[in-house]
């Protein structure tokens, strides 16, 4: 059975909580238990955040948290992309049309 410890600034020390027990202690918040889940990527049990750590690593996935904002940067590098290539068509377009008006005035 898993145990919870809190940090007492006036004895300086760490004390168990029991269950039931309100603490009335100024600390940061910490992250409580991760409730167990089947990844859906792989369909592995995950019980624990340090499983879920080395599971991530060890199938690359990164935490939503991690990525926010990626889908969001490639959008717009495709959209910068895509423009310029449609930039460089109109370009190529017009130096062949170019081209082929200047063989036909000079050659008929």
């Amino acid at each position: 059975m898993r145990r919870k410890f809190v940090y007492n600034p006036e004895t300086k020390e760490m004390v168990e909580v029991t269950p039931g027990q309100v603490s009335d202690v100024a600390a940061p918040t910490v992250w409580g238990d991760l409730k167990p889940f089947v990844s859906p990527a792989t369909g592995e049990y995950i019980s624990d955040r340090g499983q879920l750590r080395r599971h991530m690593a060890q199938h690359g996935l990164a935490p939503a948290d991690e990525v926010r904002g990626t889908a969001e940067r490639v959008r717009r590098e495709r959209a910068r992309a895509e423009a310029a290539a449609r930039k460089q068509s109109i370009i190529e377009s017009y130096e062949r049309t170019r081209d082929a008006e200047r063989a036909r005035k000079r050659f008929g």
